[in-house]
């Protein structure tokens, strides 16, 4: 029985280890603070909200990493908590809800944690933990996106959550209208063409092989394509491309040594193992999933979040931030491990701004250095999705810097970047462009990010002029408490 209790290397971590906030040497530890609270309220708002920026932001991500005294192991991983910013005529209401999954309404109701995650394993060593990824729940913490009137929050590899869009009480799981006997898988990251208006997901099924989920949503919200395709590499990745006639699947030397996790003796986050030198693995087919897919090689390129794909003269092209080595990922030392228990871990390669020129006729994938820098949270014009785009937004860290102060806009027309810098011991999260009411022009609109700020500890959403980043927030609003660390929003125009 020792062995069974006692062998497990990725148990949950002692709340005591972190000082909830940290000091001022700390500042980003306030991403790592739990919210324990739900609340509902209209905001004090500073500045002009502009006229016609009329709608609600949805935003997703971890909001709970401590439960009965034991904490999570990654700041990746916690309960979604879903927020929803209304802008209305007189100011912005604000209100989040946690994600009422059963995971969080059986470990809410034990008050301890009952199941393990993808870095951290449950309580009770091997003894709990045995076939873990199998035991693994969704937390629908990653992505949120409005679809036919309704609301969903995604995890990974899982089926969303549906959500009533204006109170944000979870209605339950949702399959989207497809037959139970049609298997279906789930990643974070969907793509919705806005000139076909199809929703287009992929997903990853880990079993004795993997097995790459494909699915694509006709406008009405039907299933018209469907395929399951074996991918040589057990890969973890997060992100995909679509353009109007190709889906990219980047597989990434970054994969999950199973046996492990199957044991119980480690999590999936500690099972990781980059494999550099052995490049990456592009996997290319067309959209309307006929025939068999195309594997190119390039050099090893870790990706969380793609840009955007195109079609230009006879190429294909896919924007995306790649990082050298995900070392801020992988390894006890890495940073989001390392701040879950108030340290500043390691974080050497930075996230840069990339881009594959990919000739299908030639069998051949350039790869360009588009803008130096430390980068992530890419994000465009939705309208311009799947087509060709001229801007892209980020989140900018300083050198030797992992968290995120400034908001960036790059003109990979000219080569401009303008940006603005929320400044030291703040933290700014994915910019979401909201376009211009009645401009066509993708450079014309507003930015919202959200921003925690270290010295009062509390959160705000700035809102920022497209056209002159570098002038700082037309309008600030401000919440009456902080947020954890927060992974993405959509934007629902009135």
């Amino acid at each position: 029985m020792a062995l069974l209790t006692g062998c497990a290397v990725s148990p949950p971590l002692p709340s005591t280890v972190f000082a909830d906030f940290g000091g001022p040497d700390q500042p980003y530890l306030g991403l790592a603070t739990s919210l324990h609270h739900e609340y509902d309220y209209e905001t004090e708002v500073t500045g002009t909200i502009p006229s016609g920026l009329r709608g609600i932001l949805y935003r997703n991500g971890p909001g709970l990493f401590d439960r009965g005294g034991l904490r999570k192991r990654s700041l990746l991983d916690g309960d979604g908590l879903i927020q929803r910013f209304h802008f209305h005529d007189g100011g912005v209401r604000y209100r989040n809800r946690f994600v009422q999954t059963p995971k969080f309404r059986e470990e809410a109701a034990a008050d301890r944690y009952l199941f393990p995650t993808w870095s951290t394993l449950a309580p009770g060593g091997l003894w709990n933990n045995f076939l873990g990824p199998s035991r693994i729940r969704s937390q629908a913490g990653v992505t949120v996106f409005p679809w036919q009137g309704r609301l969903y929050a995604f995890d990974e590899s899982s089926l969303p959550f549906e959500l009533d869009p204006t109170t944000l009480e979870t209605i339950g799981e949702s399959r989207l209208g497809v037959p139970a006997e049609i298997p279906l898988v789930f990643a974070a990251h969907s793509k919705f063409d806005p000139r076909t208006g199809e929703w287009l997901h992929f997903g990853i099924e880990y079993g004795r092989h993997a097995y790459l989920h494909l699915n694509c949503f006709a406008a009405n919200g039907t299933l018209t394509r469907h395929r399951v395709i074996e991918i040589p590499r057990y890969v973890y990745m997060h992100d995909w491309f679509v353009s109007s006639r190709h889906l990219i699947v980047s597989l990434h030397p970054l994969e999950v040594e199973i046996w492990e996790p199957l044991l119980g003796i480690r999590s999936i986050l500690d099972a990781l193992r980059w494999r550099g030198d052995q490049g990456n693995l592009l996997l290319i087919m067309p959209r309307d999933l006929v025939g068999e897919p195309i594997i190119l090689t390039s050099e090893a390129s870790f990706m969380w979040h793609s840009v955007n794909a195109f079609e230009q003269e006879g190429k294909l092209i896919a924007d995306f931030v790649g990082y050298a080595n995900p070392d801020h990922l992988v390894g006890s030392a890495s940073t989001v491990i390392a701040v879950m228990s108030g340290k500043q871990g390691v974080f050497r390669s930075p996230g840069q701004l990339c881009r594959y020129r990919i000739d299908l006729g030639r069998k051949r994938v350039a790869r360009e250095l588009l803008a130096n820098g430390s980068f992530e949270w890419p994000r465009i014009d939705e309208r311009q999705r799947c087509q060709p785009h001229r801007f892209v937004y980020l989140c900018a860290a300083d050198p030797g810097q992992f968290f995120w102060s400034a908001v960036e806009r790059h003109d990979l027309g000219t080569g401009e970047r303008s940006r603005y810098d929320f400044g030291a011991g703040s933290y700014c999260t994915e910019p979401v462009f909201v376009p211009r009411n009645g401009s066509a022009k993708e450079w014309q609109g507003w930015v919202l990010t959200e921003v925690y700020d270290s010295r009062t500890r509390k959160s705000l959403l700035a809102v920022l002029d497209s056209e002159h980043l570098a002038d700082g927030p037309l309008a600030q609003v401000l919440l009456r408490h902080h947020v954890p660390f927060s992974y993405h929003g959509w934007w629902l125009q009135s």
